[in-house]
């Protein structure tokens, strides 16, 4: 594991420790795909997901400061649409309300743990368990 996605995961595992902020989710479902609606509240910290496969991301509402498992940081104001790589691990920072959309690739069951499972890494689910 690179130094940087290290750090995020370490950060992750302090802040499991902490307070949880509530986030609302949407979840939607057409031919082909699964899309995820993150509302954000301004001030949250949070960090995301490993995805199995490469993800668009969306950000429909607001501005959020990004750190990058490459290391790559900055800050994203709405409307910008991106692709994210297999296996990156991404933090956030949500410097205003915002709206985060991902659309991953799933033709089977509205079922959301089958889904988890197909498109999240196993170290991810196993970070949400503990």
């Amino acid at each position: 594991m690179n130094l940087v996605k290290h750090a995020i995961s370490e950060l992750q595992a302090e802040m499991l420790t902490m307070p949880q902020v509530e986030c609302e989710v949407f979840h939607h479902f057409a031919e082909g795909t699964y899309t995820r609606e993150l509302h954000i509240p301004a001030g949250t910290t949070l960090v995301g997901k490993i995805h199995l496969h490469s993800t668009i991301n969306i950000l429909a509402k607001g501005r959020i400061a990004v750190v990058t498992d490459d290391g790559k940081q900055y800050e994203i104001e709405a409307p910008y649409t991106f692709v994210s790589a297999a296996g990156t691990k991404k933090a956030g920072h949500a410097v205003e309300d915002t709206v985060w959309i991902n659309v991953h690739p799933w033709s089977g069951p509205e079922d959301l743990e089958l889904i988890e499972q197909a498109v999240i890494a196993r170290e991810a689910l196993d970070l949400k368990e503990s």
